[in-house]
């Protein structure tokens, strides 16, 4: 398992949260109570007591964000890079390559190579 503070900063799905915009509109992710409280990868990786989606058997699976076109291909990337690099290690490299704030929204629809380019 990884550490409690980095997981505090990486949503369920793969997000790096400690980094997203929405963090200075007030937002504290996921894991301090933020964002969607019905999001599927939440509620999935809470009732599998997974750390995320890059533990889970069954990734990917076609729910959630991983099913919506708009949000899959970032979610998928980032999902990758946590199984890939470790959490620790993903988050610095987000951090590299996106500074301390971006704008996760500016991503949509782009597809999981892309993104994995970009990382």
């Amino acid at each position: 398992m990884s550490t409690v503070s980095s997981l505090d900063s990486v949503g369920y799905c793969g997000l790096v949260c400690a980094i997203c915009r929405r963090s200075d509109d007030g937002c504290p992710g996921c894991r301090s109570g933020g964002g969607n409280i019905h999001c599927f990868q939440r509620t999935c990786c809470e009732g599998k007591r997974l750390d995320g989606c890059w533990q889970c058997i069954d990734f990917p699976c076609n729910q959630g964000y991983f099913a919506a076109d708009e949000w899959r291909g970032l979610c998928l990337a980032c999902v990758q890079g946590i199984r890939l690099y470790g959490v620790e290690r993903f988050i610095s490299r987000a951090r590299r390559r996106f500074g301390d704030m971006v704008a996760y929204e500016d991503f949509r629809f782009k597809d999981a190579g892309a993104i994995r380019q970009m990382l």
